[in-house]
């Protein structure tokens, strides 16, 4: 009776297994892209989050979901508007904790750091390219449900007329660009930024597909 040996590889009674194909986790999309992604995908997290995004180049950014806050080194108009890559990585916090390190809970703001609306506008509106975002859909129409602060916004004149379009009423982004007299990169880009920062109701075009929230990209996942 011949015997089957083990001699390292992948092979039973004889007959050898093709090779199991290698497994690697995709690489960080370009840009702010992979940055928009995971801070939508954070939303809809039950627990409280602290994310870090960190530039090539630049020091690190913390943002506190709790609070809506965020805290960095710079003013925002230093952050890169097509960076290499940016780092992502998140931990879970607890509701009792202070927003960031060094906060005292006798003295500090309920939530210490800047508002978050600016930084994902500029996130929103350099992320993607121009393309839909990856938790968009073709087809379906978005309004404006409330208004951002302008002032607060570096924001051109043609985002402003989007976003005033963008009020009026459900359009498709197809609709929403030709309204607003711009083109559909513009008007999208718009969107994307509005929809991150949850400023936006959505209507499903018929018969749309169910909503499945994209996965978050690599190396965005909590504790990662």
């Amino acid at each position: 009776m011949s015997q089957a040996h083990d001699d390292g590889g992948s092979s039973v009674a004889g007959l050898d297994s093709p090779p199991l194909p290698s497994m690697s986790a995709p690489p960080p999309l370009p840009g702010w892209t992979s940055a928009a992604m995971a801070i939508h995908a954070i939303w809809r997290m039950p627990a409280p989050m602290i994310v870090t995004l960190q530039p090539t180049g630049f020091p690190p950014l913390e943002i506190d979901v709790r609070g809506y806050v965020y805290r960095w080194a710079h003013a925002l108009d230093a952050l890169p508007e097509h960076p290499e890559s940016v780092a992502i990585s998140t931990r879970a916090v607890d509701d009792a904790e202070p927003a960031f390190a060094g906060d005292d809970f006798r003295h500090r703001k309920a939530f210490a750091g800047d508002d978050l609306d600016p930084l994902l506008w500029i996130i929103g509106t350099r992320a993607f390219g121009g393309s839909r975002a990856s938790w968009l859909r073709p087809g379906d129409t978005y309004r404006l449900y409330r208004w951002p602060y302008f002032d607060d916004l570096p924001i051109t004149d043609e985002q402003k007329r989007i976003v005033s379009t963008c009020a009026k009423g459900f359009m498709t982004i197809e609709k929403l660009a030709a309204k607003a007299k711009v083109d559909v990169a513009a008007a999208q880009r718009v969107v994307n930024a509005l929809s991150l920062m949850g400023l936006l109701r959505r209507h499903a075009a018929a018969g749309a597909a169910p909503l499945v929230p994209p996965p978050p990209p690599a190396g965005s996942l909590p504790g990662i």
